[in-house]
């Protein structure tokens, strides 16, 4: 009889598209995590996917952890339904045992990507009033991250967002949430990686 009902809850947890296991109190570990740490090959598409495009993208995230930290492996692209300088729209991210949340940049209005000032580049860092509802409506996201420049993002944790008050306009990062890779002098051996690489 054992056996059967813990057939039946690895069933049920793959139908969910959680990994097995994850009930409350592991959803509720995972929002704990202490870093969000890109992989290298993520960090390197995700720069040159902003470089690529002066209206907004979005991105599902796959990850999974790694000590304390969130670590994400990989992406994939939803539908995407309409993409301008200030909004994107599209559908929604296809759960899944590595999803995470999403990722949508913000580019800079007015400047080339090559000549804009990165501090002022950062100031792109937020997460609007339409954002915050996203992020409060998908309830199996972990985490919500915006780039604001190629090496820059952001990234808020859900009880980050959770905490905001409802009528806020703009949300900026968290201390500590804001986050600038370094790009090695040396491309040959040391390539372009996020700050927090493990």
């Amino acid at each position: 009889m054992k056996y059967v009902s813990w057939v039946l809850i690895v069933c049920v947890s793959l139908a969910a598209g959680q990994p097995a296991g994850h009930g409350t109190s592991g959803i509720a570990g995972w929002h704990s995590f202490e870093q969000l740490v890109f992989s290298p090959s993520v960090s390197d598409n995700i720069a040159l996917l902003f470089d690529q495009f002066d209206s907004e993208l979005v991105l599902c995230l796959e990850g999974e952890r790694r000590g304390n930290d969130l670590y994400i492996t990989d992406f994939r692209m939803p539908h995407i339904l309409l993409s301008e300088m200030g909004r994107v729209q599209a559908a929604g991210c296809r759960p899944s045992r590595k999803a995470v949340g999403t990722w949508h940049n913000h580019p800079p209005l007015g400047t080339s990507f090559a000549t804009s000032n990165p501090e002022a580049g950062a100031r792109n860092c937020y997460l609007s009033r339409t954002d915050i509802a996203d992020f409060r409506r998908r309830s199996d996201a972990l985490v919500t991250v915006v780039s604001c420049g190629p090496h820059t993002f952001a990234y808020w944790r859900r009880g980050d967002v959770a905490s905001a008050a409802e009528d806020v306009a703009m949300l900026p990062p968290p201390q500590e949430q804001l986050v600038r890779s370094e790009i090695g002098r040396d491309l040959q051996e040391s390539p372009l990686t996020q700050a927090r690489e493990r």
